[in-house]
């Protein structure tokens, strides 16, 4: 159920973003499963994949689907398959590494293989982007500009909240366009609900799997109220039943597997309300509007 901002506003959107990548790609795996033993482990993302596609299928919503080049290199198919049931493709990196670890020259090679992998699997000129547990953070703000010139049209990496990884909670939290032009890219920041000067988180991967579903409601109601669409994120492993035995702390494995058996359900209530576009449609028409406002990335520092 889409809800306007204000009286007579254009309703908030909900967007389901999906990021197509395997259970030991999150950055809580990165000590017990390093990269070389990747190709190693139980691979799982066909299965959570193909559970998402079909809960789609039945409720008739169109997801972007953010998939690593990593996943496309193996699982083409996959790839073919969410582009044929009508979802957008977007790219996820390629190795998911952390992007405030990478020089520029790394971030783009990364990218660029990406982009060689989606071509490969039939994606020719995916329009968005989101880094890897989004790790844009401000640091590395100016390597926007690398997807700007890669030909990416829409940016969804920057969450603007505390937190040990990927924390920036005095980043923007409402959409801007990077330098002038109407070609610049379109930065959508993760949702927020902005209250008593702190930005909370809602909308996805441990938050929704923790929240109660009625802290869930409250808190996407509040955020549409101050004009912020719900950007819903999933990954294909919380849709399944596997339960990696990788060696974790308490509080990596609560906030990797904790509640994902309410992921599913939590899923199927939001795709019964009504109300979805995706994340492209939603950038289009962002990019479309004279009001957007105008930001320029300085190196090292943020956004200005």
């Amino acid at each position: 159920m889409s809800r306007a901002s204000t009286p007579g506003a254009a309703p908030t959107p909900t967007i389901i973003t999906i990021d197509v990548e395997e259970w030991f790609h999150g950055h809580n795996y990165l000590a017990s499963v390093p990269l070389s033993m990747w190709d190693s482990q139980v691979l799982r993302v066909e299965k959570g994949t193909r559970a998402c596609l079909d809960l789609l299928d039945r409720h008739g919503v169109k997801a972007t689907f953010f998939v690593l080049g990593w996943t496309a290199e193996r699982f083409p198919d996959l790839v073919r398959e969410i582009a044929r049931r009508g979802h957008e493709v977007g790219c996820h990196s390629h190795a998911h590494p952390e992007v405030f670890h990478l020089t520029r020259d790394e971030f783009r090679a990364d990218a660029e293989r990406a982009l060689a992998a989606l071509s490969r699997a039939g994606i020719e000129r995916p329009e968005g982007y989101r880094a890897p547990s989004f790790s844009l953070t401000p640091p590395v703000h100016h390597y926007l500009c690398e997807l700007q010139d890669l030909g990416f049209r829409y940016d969804c990496s920057l969450f603007p909240v505390r937190h040990p990884r990927y924390g920036q909670p005095r980043s923007p939290r409402t959409p801007f366009r990077l330098g002038p032009g109407a070609d610049g890219l379109v930065v959508i920041p993760m949702p927020t609900w902005r209250c008593a000067g702190v930005n909370l988180p809602f909308s996805g991967g441990g938050y929704l799997r923790l929240l109660p579903w009625p802290a869930f409601v409250f808190l996407r109601e509040q955020a549409r109220r101050q004009g912020v669409p719900a950007i819903v994120y999933l990954h294909p492993w919380e849709m399944d039943d596997f339960r990696p035995h990788a060696k974790l702390s308490p509080w990596q494995r609560l906030r990797s597997q904790g509640q994902q058996d309410t992921m599913p359900v939590k899923l199927e209530r939001i795709l019964a309300e009504g109300g979805f576009t995706t994340l492209g449609e939603h950038a289009r028409r962002l990019g479309a509007g004279a009001n957007l406002p105008v930001r320029r990335p300085v190196p090292g520092v943020g956004l200005a």
